[in-house]
């Protein structure tokens, strides 16, 4: 998961745009009361159907973002994913750094 503040803003702030892409377009072509949802009718409060699709609309595209953000992330070696799991590598399976200027 993202920990910075900024890694959360990379995030979210594309997510955020994606929603308002999706509520302009799903609204631009269906009025909230003609819309069923498991048989049920949507009678409330239009704006409160705005609200909460926004928020769904959010909450699926930040999913989507921070799966996009774990993939991106470099992936372990083989010998640190050892480190990782035993606390010691054993010598003979590391590679040779370069040597440092």
């Amino acid at each position: 998961m993202p920990q910075s503040v900024r890694e959360w803003i990379i995030v979210l702030w594309p997510a955020f745009m994606a929603a308002c892409a999706l509520e302009t377009l799903v609204f631009a072509g269906f009025d909230p009361h003609d819309i069923q949802l498991f048989g049920l009718s949507l009678q409330g409060d239009r704006d409160l159907v705005y609200t909460l699709s926004f928020f769904a609309f959010w909450a699926v595209t930040t999913v989507s973002g921070v799966i996009t953000w774990l993939l991106a992330q470099p992936v372990l070696s083989l010998n640190a994913a050892a480190v990782a799991l035993n606390g010691h590598t054993d010598d003979h399976n590391e590679r040779a750094s370069p040597p440092k200027r």
